[in-house]
């Protein structure tokens, strides 16, 4: 619960993050508490393949970034704290409200038991019980299509202009 509170908010946060180094940092807390949310759910070796690719890109993208922009301060402070507090607001609203009734844990030993049994074919990644890791994730990549969009805008992002002689 925690862990899922913490990667709701750091998504949220995303879109909002106007430098890419703040957006590489974001990203790469997001895939980690991904890794860590998918590895309880499904097989160890998915998350592991799934953070590789995502610093794999990281990298790419850190050293585009350290090549092109020069080394300023982050100028949005007042945003990321002002964020922040929202984020630790709304962390604590969910784990006040949160009370877990027997159905849902009867639900979560049931998939805990269940792990084994799928893990042993690969229709498992489509099947209902992971419909919902596999749904959060295509969530996690649009925003993230979002936010490199919103930092790789042709005049106010970080791509320095082409010019032909």
């Amino acid at each position: 619960m925690i862990i899922s509170s913490i990667l709701l908010s750091m998504i949220l946060m995303t879109p909002m993050m106007m430098q890419p180094m703040s957006l590489g940092l974001n990203l790469m807390l997001v895939i980690s508490l991904t890794s860590i949310f998918m590895a309880s759910f499904i097989s160890t070796w998915y998350s592991y393949m799934l953070f590789l690719i995502y610093v794999g890109g990281l990298l790419v993208m850190f050293a585009y970034v350290a090549s092109i922009i020069p080394n300023h301060l982050f100028s949005s402070m007042k945003t990321i704290t002002m964020i922040l507090i929202l984020s630790v607001i709304f962390f604590y609203i969910v784990l006040v409200t949160f009370t877990p009734d027997t159905s849902t844990t009867q639900t979560f030993s049931y998939l805990l038991s269940q792990k084994w049994q799928l893990s042993t074919t690969p229709s498992y990644l489509i099947s209902s019980q992971s419909f919902f890791i596999i749904l959060f994730l295509a969530i996690i990549l649009f925003t993230n299509l979002l936010s490199v969009v919103k930092v790789c805008y042709y005049q106010g992002g970080p791509l320095r202009p082409f010019h032909m002689n």
